[in-house]
């Protein structure tokens, strides 16, 4: 029984690190949705900016911020990579676990911590 005990215990471990993983993942999948739209909306003026021959200063600081939000991008499509890296890890670990105990224990959905 004891055996049974703390083999539940590391599955609802591997739940909790499961759903941190997941909840990392969709706020990255969030920020990535928000610098692309940001990016495409600037690169929209940037197009209108250079079409409409404005100024210069003008035409600068649009090539400065889409520069920005490209970096961004490519700084959370990274984070990403980790993050989903991380994911399958968890997903992987949790269903070994699951496999040895034969069932997946009950966890309540807020709770992360003990």
């Amino acid at each position: 029984m004891s055996d049974n005990t703390d083999l539940e215990s590391r599955v609802v471990e591997a739940i909790r690190y499961y759903r941190e993983a997941l909840a990392r993942l969709e706020t990255l999948e969030r920020e990535e949705a928000c610098t692309h739209r940001a990016l495409t909306s600037t690169l929209v003026d940037l197009s209108r900016a250079m079409r409409d021959e404005a100024s210069p200063h003008l035409k600068d600081s649009l090539l400065q911020i889409s520069s920005a939000a490209i970096s961004q991008v490519d700084k959370t499509s990274a984070a990403m990579v980790e993050a989903t890296a991380k994911l399958e890890s968890a997903r992987l670990t949790l269903a070994a676990l699951e496999g040895q105990l034969g069932y997946i224990p009950r966890v309540p959905s807020g709770s992360y911590h003990e």
